[in-house]
């Protein structure tokens, strides 16, 4: 199997190899409950935050539905513009840890938000899904939440979807008859945290490939600048 490509860009932020470690039982992190860190993101940033360097913030975006997941999952295949990517999305909000010089960590204390975990009953399949990605963004008003809809939207600086890479929550089982863009899917998921990654193998047209917690993955700066 081949890993994903990751490309390689320069800027006075430095590289990331965004690490994902789980720990803790999944199953019991939820909204109600929070225990310790089910997943830890943890890297550096490769990506500017521009010239006025002001405060920073990072948010996990989810497919809202099924549909939306589809055409999530389209865009990876075809490594395509990420631009407005979070519009409609549903964001949660994320507290990182900074450390100097462009080091950071992740923790994710509970599963993704309810509303982001889809019933696979309709496609055959058992139990939920959750497929996002991490965005860096200029927090401007300092709430520390993605906002989009104000006369001047705050810019996104960095996703996981310009390396190439998805965050994938599963707690149950992918249907095993497939069809569409499904079927590009791993035969094999493992439950909790891992990331979605494309693999393009012998020439042939991209699938998908379930990559470990542990894999390395670069927050990436954007690589369509929104209007």
């Amino acid at each position: 199997m081949t890993h994903p490509r990751v490309p390689r860009l320069t800027s006075w932020l430095a590289t990331l190899a965004l690490g994902v470690v789980g720990c803790g039982e999944y199953g019991l992190a939820d909204e109600t409950y929070p225990v310790e860190p089910v997943a830890i993101l943890e890297g550096e940033l490769r990506a500017g935050v521009g010239s006025g360097k002001g405060p920073t913030a990072m948010t996990l975006a989810w497919a809202p539905d099924l549909a939306a997941t589809e055409r999530l999952a389209a865009l990876l295949l075809a490594e395509g513009s990420s631009c407005g990517t979070e519009r409609g999305a549903l964001l949660q909000p994320m507290s990182f840890q900074p450390y100097f010089p462009s080091s950071f960590a992740l923790p994710l204390s509970t599963t993704p938000v309810p509303a982001a975990q889809l019933s696979l009953e309709p496609l055959g399949g058992q139990g939920r899904l959750a497929l996002g990605w991490v965005v860096f963004f200029q927090d401007d008003n300092r709430n520390g939440a993605l906002d989009l809809g104000s006369e001047k939207p705050e810019r996104v600086v960095a996703t996981s979807l310009d390396s190439g890479l998805a965050v994938l929550f599963l707690d149950g089982a992918l249907p095993p008859d497939r069809s569409g863009s499904w079927t590009q899917w791993p035969r094999e998921v493992p439950r909790g945290f891992s990331l979605l990654g494309v693999e393009r193998a012998g020439g042939g047209p991209p699938s998908f490939a379930a990559l470990p917690a542990s894999t390395s993955l670069s927050l990436e700066a954007s690589r369509h600048a929104c209007p």
